[in-house]
């Protein structure tokens, strides 16, 4: 597809739009007039970001400027997760880092989306517990216990019924409250008005220092990958020869920071102090840092070089999870939702 599109096409497409030529610029084998002022695409992205996160929140303020014809994104921090999804269906944003939840729901209720990508593979969110307290999940059930979660429906309440589900444990006698607050989770588990709570590693090490606090369930263990956040966009944003484009400057970003996270923890921990959230986590010291990276890259595997896990099939194998929750009824279309196109033409051009 990209290979066949003509050097006039582009041009016409970038004079449509109003851009004055300013020459020809060269994203790998695909060559287009481009406009004096790069472009700039808005990105929804959540308002933290975690020490899984960095490798994206790096691709899209820094990697992605040092595309020809491209600036550093327009990254729109967004607090509440479902809203990510919401914009880019609105066409307020051109794409959204957003939750594979809200993308599957809203793909199955009719939205016209495509994930094209993974801001990471499989979560890095824990089930975190005050084993001084209790020591698993059948105790919590037994009590008439107190999981926060985020939102119900989310993907960790869907990942903790599923394996409520496989330990034979009837997940109506936890308790499930929201808390949207990582922070006020974290305060709830440590003055014990809750008796689990999810938070990513790096918080369940720093959580370490404070009392006896264990990891209880870790998602990766549980299932051979746990979606979390993906990349996605509509498709009629994806009709026009320059989005295009944008969709595979954005991946080639993307991929890059997955790779140089990979293979160079000095690169990560620069970028940790630079996009990581947490005031702690930017000055964390290699004695802590490197044991969450070597987690995130080996353990969790959460930035795959090509992004091989993102396939129907590999998505597949959570569906009947999240129906089992009731979350999703069933009826989405992974073969129509997902789209390898453009992460395909990335990984050609990056080669």
């Amino acid at each position: 597809m990209f290979d066949m599109l003509s050097r006039r096409d582009l041009l016409r497409t970038s004079l449509s739009a109003g851009a004055a030529l300013g020459g020809i610029l060269t994203l790998g084998p695909v060559s287009q007039a481009f406009a004096a002022a790069p472009r700039v695409l808005k990105v929804n992205t959540l308002a933290s970001a975690a020490a899984v996160n960095v490798p994206m929140q790096a691709a899209l303020r820094m990697q992605l400027g040092k595309i020809s014809g491209f600036a550093d994104a327009e990254v729109r921090p967004t607090a509440k997760i479902p809203q990510i999804a919401q914009e880019v269906i609105a066409g307020s944003a051109d794409i959204g880092d957003a939750d594979v939840a809200s993308t599957l729901a809203a793909a199955e209720a009719g939205a016209d989306l495509k994930i094209i990508g993974l801001s990471y593979s499989n979560t890095s969110q824990v089930i975190v517990v005050n084993a001084d307290k209790t020591k698993s999940l059948e105790e919590i059930a037994t009590n008439g216990g107190t999981i926060a979660v985020n939102s119900i429906g989310d993907f960790m309440y869907v990942m903790l019924i599923g394996v409520l589900q496989k330990r034979n444990i009837d997940p109506k006698k936890v308790n499930f409250i929201e808390m949207g607050s990582s922070g006020d989770r974290a305060r709830a588990l440590l003055a014990g008005r809750v008796d689990a709570v999810p938070m990513h590693i790096e918080q369940a090490a720093q959580l370490k220092e404070r009392g006896n606090y264990q990891i209880l369930v870790r998602p990766w263990q549980e299932y051979p990958n746990w979606f979390s956040a993906v990349i996605m966009t509509t498709g009629a944003w994806l009709q026009k020869d320059e989005n295009k484009l944008a969709a595979v400057a954005l991946l080639k970003a993307v991929l890059t920071s997955f790779r140089s996270t990979d293979a160079d923890y000095a690169w990560y921990k620069a970028q940790v102090g630079q996009y990581a959230s947490s005031k702690e986590l930017k000055a964390a010291g290699d004695d802590f840092l490197k044991p969450i990276w070597k987690t995130l890259t080996e353990d969790i595997k959460a930035f795959p070089p090509k992004m091989e896990t993102l396939t129907p099939d590999d998505v597949a194998k959570v569906i009947p999870v999240y129906k089992a929750a009731g979350a999703l009824n069933g009826t989405v279309d992974l073969n129509k939702l997902i789209d390898r196109t453009y992460l395909e033409q990335a990984i050609k051009e990056l080669a």
